[in-house]
């Protein structure tokens, strides 16, 4: 008995197993390279906070005055000139002079990020330092956007946050 057409009907199942197979691969490969962007963010953002905190360190005086304190800042503008004074500098302008240039790099590293900095009188041993960037692919804000919103910071839809206290 005679069979043809049987090898034909293996090859096109094959294929379309192995099809399946390198889409399954393509839709790994892209979802590791968005884990890799949020990877990347993290770090950049967990290095931005230890340069503020060595900034802070340096300039204690400021520090204990709140001088670094400040509000959720999108960092899409232009950065303008770095705050400069005469000889000497207070701390206030130290710490002005501090946050220009800080920003000028959370712009160049996170383009589509912002910065939020809480100091609390009562309690000032600490900030805490939070960080926000765009993440397209996200649904919403993670927990830690939500938590800012909640303290009265203004971030847009879809953002990622790092938040971390630095004891200068």
């Amino acid at each position: 008995m005679r069979q043809r057409g049987l090898s034909m009907i293996e090859i096109l199942v094959t294929l379309t197993i192995v099809a399946f197979g390198l889409l399954g691969l393509l839709g790994l490969q892209a979802r590791a390279l968005s884990f890799q962007k949020d990877s990347f963010d993290r770090k950049a953002a967990a290095e931005l906070v230890a340069q503020l905190a060595e900034r802070m360190r340096a300039n204690h005086l400021g520090f204990l005055a709140g001088s670094y304190a400040t509000t959720f800042e999108a960092a899409t503008a232009t950065p303008g000139a770095v705050t400069t004074c005469a000889a000497p500098c207070t701390s206030a302008q130290v710490a002005a002079r501090d946050l220009d240039e800080w920003r000028i790099e959370l712009r160049r590293r996170i383009p589509t990020g912002g910065a939020y900095i809480a100091w609390d009188p009562a309690n000032p041993s600490w900030v805490t330092v939070s960080i926000a960037w765009a993440e397209p692919q996200a649904a919403g804000n993670d927990a830690v956007c939500d938590a800012l919103v909640g303290g009265g910071a203004v971030i847009p839809a879809n953002y990622r946050c790092y938040q971390t206290r630095v004891f200068p």
